[in-house]
């Protein structure tokens, strides 16, 4: 089976909207987070990976994409990330990719935990009827339908539900995709539960500081 690890990233992590009505509900560091990922499990990943990144206002790409990268033919900002996700579908299929996992670039995935032998079109956690868009999977038939549908809701894990939704196309819901508790002014798990014991997938969020520590914790 051909897997896709995609980890969504942005050239540069800006949470501001056009509307002024609409802010973002959180306050969230402008940290580099893919060096984190390099330096912790994305060193244990066993299948096909890319980093992934829209194209920066006005058409701009300040350098050429590493080895490891992919910039789409998509807008990079927040407010965008249905676009980009459409984008991102259509490059998985144009690989020949059968299965997507889609992780953003602040979660934290015990990669030893996961079952690399899905067969559910859609499967994901978090506390809604949708799959949260920190940790997803989507099998060829849905990436298709992904493709071919327009992005008519900027926020890409419920524009993903509703066209789900309205394919037929069941969440397989599994609750160890995690999602921790936030604050207004923290994003990150806190430290006293990060450390305690868990059979979680996935993790969303750490810091890079405790995905590196956490990762030296867990597997040496």
């Amino acid at each position: 089976m051909k897997i896709l690890l995609a980890i969504f990233s942005a050239h540069k992590y800006d949470y501001k909207f056009n509307d002024p009505c609409m802010t973002d509900w959180f306050v969230r560091p402008d940290v580099d987070r893919v060096s984190a990922l390099r330096d912790t499990w994305l060193k244990d990943v066993t299948v096909d990976y890319k980093i992934f990144y829209g194209v920066q206002p006005g058409g701009r790409v300040n350098r050429a994409p590493l080895e490891d990268e992919v910039f789409l033919n998509a807008p990079d900002g927040y407010q965008h990330s249905s676009q980009k996700l459409k984008a991102l579908a259509q490059y998985a299929l144009d690989n020949g990719y059968e299965y997507l996992l889609k992780i953003d670039d602040d979660v934290f995935v015990y990669w030893d935990r996961l079952n690399l032998n899905p067969t559910a079109d859609y499967i994901g956690g978090g506390p809604s009827g949708f799959a949260a868009g920190c940790a997803y999977w989507l099998s060829k038939r849905s990436m298709t339908l992904l493709a071919d549908s327009p992005p008519f809701r900027w926020q890409e894990d419920f524009w993903v539900g509703c066209v789900m939704e309205n394919n037929h196309i069941p969440l397989t819901k599994d609750a160890r995709y995690f999602i921790a508790p936030t604050t207004r002014t923290n994003q990150y798990i806190s430290d006293e539960a990060l450390s305690n014991p868990n059979q979680y997938l996935t993790i969303h969020s750490l810091s890079p500081e405790q995905m590196r520590r956490h990762y030296k914790e867990i597997y040496g």
